[in-house]
């Protein structure tokens, strides 16, 4: 009477517990970076060249209260740091890959024929989707990444309400980013952008874009084909 669920296996549970790990040393080094903004800020002396080598230098010689000062020095230090976890991360996650069965090196080579998708974005996905085979229809998947409307019914009426977010955030947060890129980089996926905003405004067409991509994505993975441009704008 209980239908069957899908268990992860050891290698898709070892794939997203490193595609989850840098997840957060990112997030860690973002954070930092912003905190190092913000405290320049208030000198009128924020940089766009802060972490290179010359903006770092140049920051050294700011006349800046003794306890801030401290507090800058321990934030490059821990960004620094993090930095090296993430390479250490990023390294693990490219022998991890490389060691990776026929089924899953093909899997990487279909994503990366889709315009705005990187290493990132392919090793995201794959972790969080795992076998795609399992998902029954397209709308499961859908619903899978939470970027399926919430619907609200009673007495025969029906009200659309926002995302139910209701499954993997980091799948759904990777393919936000990617249809951030694709709707700036690529003509066809901007025009289908601009005509959902007029209706829908920005947010939401941006959700639009990023449903419609993980659809084509779905299907790129179940059929073993390389990207090819949707068939209308």
């Amino acid at each position: 009477m209980i239908p069957e669920a899908w268990r992860p296996t050891p290698r898709v549970r070892q794939h997203r517990s490193l595609v989850r790990r840098r997840c957060k040393l990112q997030s860690r080094i973002t954070g930092i970076k912003n905190t190092l903004h913000a405290i320049l800020t208030r000198y009128n002396a924020d940089r766009t060249d802060l972490f290179t080598r010359l903006g770092r230098a140049q920051v050294a010689k700011l006349k800046l209260l003794e306890q801030e000062r401290w507090l800058i020095e321990d934030l490059f230090e821990d960004l620094d740091q993090s930095l090296a976890r993430l390479k250490k991360v990023d390294n693990r996650l490219a022998e991890f890959a490389a060691d990776a069965p026929l089924v899953e090196r093909e899997a990487r080579a279909v994503l990366a024929t889709m315009p705005g998708v990187g290493v990132i974005t392919i090793e995201t996905v794959l972790a969080e989707l795992g076998d795609v085979q399992r998902f029954r229809c397209a709308d499961a998947v859908v619903s899978f990444a939470g970027l399926d409307p919430g619907v609200r019914e009673s007495d025969g009426k029906r009200k659309d309400l926002k995302l139910s977010k209701s499954g993997s955030p980091l799948l759904r947060w990777i393919l936000i980013q990617l249809a951030h890129r694709v709707k700036k980089k690529s003509p066809r996926w901007h025009r289908s952008f601009a005509r959902i905003s007029q209706r829908a405004g920005n947010k939401k067409a941006t959700c639009a874009i990023a449903r419609r991509l993980l659809l084509v994505i779905y299907a790129m993975l179940r059929d073993g084909s390389a990207y090819r441009l949707p068939a209308t704008a």
